[in-house]
């Protein structure tokens, strides 16, 4: 009798694990797959913004990202900056009076980063910009891309193999320089 009990007794516990198992793999697909955002970012953002519809008109990364020859970051552009043109440029496109609304309301426009380091990770923009690396070495080649999308995965391999091939390698190599 004590047999068939132990008996019993292991089959609910493996009947308990695998509902258990179950539940959590149900909540991983849930989370990866059915709802991305509540990991992060989400891939849409407030406002269709088109970058090769403005490269093409002549518009220099530089002049919407103000901070990426100064600053560690590059900045987004504020809706004060994209209202200087489009106050006039472009006023009946939906996107337009889109951020025009956001404009009216007077709040910030809540664009989702592309690029996310994690917070060990130190960037700064200003040296790469004077040191002559092209925006395209690692976002790609916005110019022609309808919606930013990352170009590169942005790990520490992807640095290092780029610090290696620069002629002051041995500095670029201190931890110290992208970990404080």
């Amino acid at each position: 009798m004590s047999l068939l009990a132990s008996l019993a007794s292991r089959r609910r516990i493996l009947a308990g694990v695998a509902v258990l198992a179950l539940v959590l793999v149900l909540i991983a697909v849930y989370l990866l797959f059915i709802n991305p955002d509540v990991l992060g970012a989400s891939d849409d953002q407030p406002i269709a913004f088109n970058h090769q519809a403005h490269a093409q008109n002549g518009i220099q990364c530089q002049y919407c990202h103000t901070g990426v020859d100064n600053s560690p970051v590059a900045g987004i552009p504020s809706v004060y900056l994209c209202m200087g043109c489009h106050e006039y440029v472009a006023t009946e496109h939906p996107e337009i009076q889109e951020l025009t609304g956001y404009w009216e309301r007077q709040e910030p426009i809540p664009w989702q980063r592309v690029y996310d380091l994690p917070s060990f990770a130190f960037f700064n923009h200003a040296p790469h910009i004077s040191a002559g690396v092209s925006c395209g070495s690692c976002h790609g080649d916005v110019a022609n891309m309808t919606v930013a999308e990352p170009a590169v995965e942005m790990t520490m391999g992807f640095c290092l193999d780029c610090h290696a091939e620069q002629e002051n390698k041995d500095a670029l190599y201190d931890c110290l320089i992208c970990h404080r």
